[in-house]
């Protein structure tokens, strides 16, 4: 990579933020829609709220994201602006 080394730390951070997201496959009895691209931690909150109520849970695929592509889709606004594509973070915020 250029000649520029990495911790180790930087590339588990930038693994995790890459494997974030899962695509809904079947919502079952959830509030998730089909086809959405969803954070991990709200698949498992709805799926969690789903089995306590006893109902079906929402089933999904993990997402390997791109690097841009997984800075972009963070959920934090300053974060995304700050990193590629000002512009558009900053329409996709305030529309």
């Amino acid at each position: 990579m250029q000649g520029v080394e990495i911790d180790d730390k930087h590339v588990e951070v930038m693994v995790r933020q890459m494997l974030r997201k899962v695509r809904i496959i079947e919502a079952g009895d959830t509030k998730l829609l089909p086809g959405s691209l969803v954070d991990i931690h709200n698949f498992t909150d709805a799926n969690r709220d789903a089995f306590k109520e006893r109902k079906r849970p929402a089933t999904a695929k993990p997402v390997l994201l791109g690097i841009t592509k997984a800075s972009l889709e963070t959920e934090s606004f300053l974060s995304a602006a700050s990193f590629q594509e000002t512009t558009r973070v900053t329409y996709r915020c305030c529309n």
